[in-house]
């Protein structure tokens, strides 16, 4: 079996919410990464639009993210279950939440501006 490169991917399934025209589209992650995130839905913008997602997490936050969607498919309805139907989107905007949650689910520590040293505690500590 090959080896592949470790994934800036990972698989979650959270609930995502986006406005289109008059009424509210859903849809769930199928795998988000720092990057960008893949939608499953039947409700498919066109590829070039950017979209104000809203992704409901399972303790009740909900998280803000803006994107260009860069590409989808429609996958045929007998093979939805197996194929998913959705779009991917490139993140234009993201909160610092969002990272931190990918931190998480990478398992690496987070760190916010305010707990880097700065230059001159940094120089205090060398001396």
């Amino acid at each position: 079996m090959p080896d592949y490169p470790p994934s800036n991917r990972r698989k979650r399934r959270y609930l995502v919410e986006w406005p289109k025209d008059d009424y509210v589209c859903t849809g769930f992650t199928e795998d988000i990464s720092p990057t960008g995130i893949f939608v499953r839905s039947t409700h498919i913008p066109e590829l070039g639009l950017t979209v104000s997602l809203k992704l409901l997490l399972p303790e009740g936050q909900k998280l803000r993210v803006r994107g260009t969607v860069v590409r989808s498919y429609c996958a045929p309805a007998n093979l939805r279950r197996y194929i998913p139907s959705g779009y991917g989107i490139r993140l234009n905007e993201a909160p610092e939440e969002y990272f931190q949650l990918l931190a998480n689910l990478f398992g690496l520590r987070f760190r916010r501006k305010e707990d880097v040293p700065s230059v001159e505690d940094t120089s205090k500590l060398a001396s």
